[in-house]
């Protein structure tokens, strides 16, 4: 007989069949601390106290702590417990990725241009997306910042299918990434991203944005989030210097069963 416990959890976590639970637990403390619900400098709840609350083992808090220390949220202190950081880092801009939901970075505010509009795509725009010509899609224009930092680290333009344009009018009202205001507010949900990287000459009006010659090399990023069927709920291109660019990416064997 099962009891009510995480077990069932936890072994669906080890078959693949869900995210491990330590991510879980992330997840929601780096939103809640991002959101100012623990400011900074205070504690988190304690190990036991987030082990009632996730119905996981401490072995998993432990994980989930350990990895938000990775991320320069949180560190520990005797006798204080775990205590919220001011996000900071160095000069050289370092991601790390284990999910999709790391790819919007918790160290990084984005603002995005209030002048969203819906545009017919022409030819280059189309083949950029690697869609058809013609298609309707909302763009929106942007830049990341690090916290307390005055120049961006990276420009953005992100292309969302005419169908979800209706996020347009919530920019400037709602935080988070975009694909997570198409997972809002219709209901759809992101399943896998496509990622690819390369080195591109800026545009003059990227180039304005990053404080660089026009022409310059940068790192290029394209998005494609996908939803469970396939098509594309946003494309985003992002654009760094070159010379402030670092990615990291962990990846894990899989070990099938047998």
């Amino acid at each position: 007989m099962t009891s009510n416990s995480e077990q069932p959890l936890e072994s669906a976590a080890l078959t693949g069949t869900s995210p491990p639970l330590y991510q879980m637990v992330v997840g929601e403390l780096r939103s809640e601390i991002l959101q100012g619900l623990y400011p900074i400098g205070t504690a988190l709840p304690s190990e036991l106290a987030l082990v009632s609350r996730f119905n996981v083992s401490r072995h998993t808090v432990r994980e989930a702590l350990r990895h938000l220390k990775d991320l320069g949220l949180v560190e520990s202190h005797q006798g204080k417990g775990t205590l919220v950081l001011q996000p900071g880092g160095p000069q050289v801009y370092v991601h790390q990725v284990n999910s999709i939901a790391d790819l919007h970075d918790y160290n990084v505010e984005s603002r995005y241009d209030n002048q969203a509009k819906t545009i017919k795509l022409d030819g280059i725009t189309a083949g950029r997306l690697g869609v058809e010509k013609g298609e309707t899609w909302l763009k929106i224009g942007g830049t990341r910042y690090e916290p307390g930092k005055k120049d961006p680290i990276c420009a953005v333009e992100i292309f969302v299918p005419g169908r979800f344009a209706g996020i347009g009018r919530l920019l400037g009202r709602r935080t988070g990434p975009i694909y997570g205001l198409v997972e809002d507010v219709y209901g759809e949900s992101i399943g896998e991203v496509d990622q690819t990287l390369r080195a591109a000459p800026l545009r003059p009006d990227l180039a304005a944005i990053l404080k660089v010659d026009e022409g310059e090399t940068a790192v290029e990023i394209k998005r494609i989030y996908r939803l469970l069927d396939g098509s594309p709920a946003e494309i985003t291109f992002n654009y760094y210097k070159a010379a402030n660019f670092n990615f990291s990416m962990k990846l894990r064997r899989v070990r099938n069963g047998g």
